[in-house]
């Protein structure tokens, strides 16, 4: 049975996560909303950050496959309370190389609803940990020439020893209608903070969402390592090095990323 086109596992999954935190409310008790952990935490370029802020994004993907191709993707954060935040993904924008010579594509739309399960922060102690669930929706109808629509319950983490880092999500893909294909993914970065200024970590990714070309489904992912600059308390900008690979494909992906942060 489908609800919403949300199959059945998904909804599992945010059954479970929902009842992690609302089974526990003294939990939530002796939490320090109020402290800023992504001053010491440095956001990672391809991952979804579990704590709740007011913020504006704007990310580029530059590729060298041929074609090679250049995409801005921005995305808005908001704050709504401690334990509730909004994400909303505007349309992206895709173009080859060299500019101007070929009508460019807007991608999909999405929007989650993220909620804060835990928020632990010891600033004398240089520690911190934080879990956040999400349900994020996704829309690109294939009739106006997206990929499909889905919906994807996920969990995001961030663990700080400051100066060393760490960050993740986790969830499943699930199609709503056709043309998206359902599975797991998880992403992660380790990294460590520089003189509080600059911030180094290594991004890796995997999911099995990717169809070979005989139609059998197989794993991709990629890494990345990136370098991000607090330019101020409220700007930061980053770039990374990412290198693709699908399997039962031998050619390596390889693309630039850069990030630009803005938090109100």
């Amino acid at each position: 049975m489908r609800v919403l086109g949300l199959g059945l596992r998904a909804w599992l999954v945010v059954i479970f996560f929902a009842g992690m935190g609302f089974g526990s409310p003294q939990a939530f008790s002796a939490q320090d909303w109020r402290c800023d952990v992504d001053d010491f935490v440095t956001k990672a370029i391809g991952i979804e950050e579990p704590w709740l802020e007011n913020s504006g994004y704007l990310y580029a993907q530059a590729s060298r496959d041929n074609p090679s191709t250049l995409t801005l993707a921005p995305e808005i954060e908001g704050r709504l309370s401690d334990r509730l935040g909004l994400e909303l993904d505007l349309p992206e924008y895709n173009a080859d190389f060299p500019l101007g010579r070929r009508a460019g594509a807007w991608g999909p739309t999405a929007a989650g609803l993220k909620f804060g399960l835990l928020h632990e922060c010891q600033p004398s102690q240089g520690t911190a940990t934080l879990v956040t669930v999400e349900l994020e929706g996704q829309y690109s109808p294939q009739s106006l020439g997206g990929e499909g629509n889905s919906v994807s319950p996920q969990i995001m983490w961030a663990q700080l020893w400051y100066p060393w880092f760490t960050q993740g999500e986790a969830g499943y893909t699930q199609q709503v209608g056709h043309g998206v294909t359902n599975g797991w993914f998880f992403n992660t970065s380790l990294g460590r903070a520089i003189h509080g200024v600059y911030a180094v970590q290594l991004e890796v990714e995997g999911d099995n969402q990717w169809v070979m070309p005989d139609g059998q489904r197989g794993v991709e992912g990629y890494v990345m390592p990136q370098v991000a600059y607090h330019a101020s308390p409220r700007w930061l900008i980053a770039i990374g090095e990412q290198a693709g690979r699908q399997q039962g494909v031998s050619q390596t992906h390889w693309s630039t990323w850069g990030m630009l942060e803005r938090e109100f």
